[in-house]
């Protein structure tokens, strides 16, 4: 299975489980939680696999980086410098995306964490529905 369809197909649940939770009210805490928590695997799917995708261009640019530096018979780091200039960018991408997702992911952890306590106090003060 290629990257992009990868990509998609957690993307997809993502999106599913976002309207999910956006059609709960307020009081709907454990739903809430159950759906984040479901949310949460599809995020960190996505995360890891942005990850993977950066290892794999930076292994990728140090090869065509070594391989031109050693084809090179003058200015060895500039030519090895010219002819990865558009993976760099590739391999930027990548890492932003790992970064967007990661954090993103770090984010909906700590929301459930906050939801799991809001609703530890509302069954110690008997406020729960």
């Amino acid at each position: 299975m290629t990257n992009q369809k990868r990509i998609d197909e957690n993307l997809e649940e993502v999106k599913n489980y976002h309207k999910q939770i956006m059609q709960l009210s307020e009081e709907d805490k454990v739903d809430k939680i159950y759906l984040l928590s479901k949310q949460l695997i599809f995020i960190g799917r996505l995360a890891a696999i942005f990850s993977e995708m950066h290892r794999n261009i930076y292994v990728e640019r140090k090869r065509i980086y070594n391989t031109e530096y050693l084809k090179s018979k003058q200015s060895k780091a500039v030519h090895a410098e010219l002819a990865i200039i558009d993976i760099r960018q590739k391999e930027a991408d990548a890492y932003n995306n790992y970064k967007r997702w990661n954090t993103a992911f770090i984010t909906t952890r700590e929301e459930i964490n906050a939801l799991k306590y809001k609703v530890r106090i509302d069954l110690e003060d008997g406020s729960s529905r």
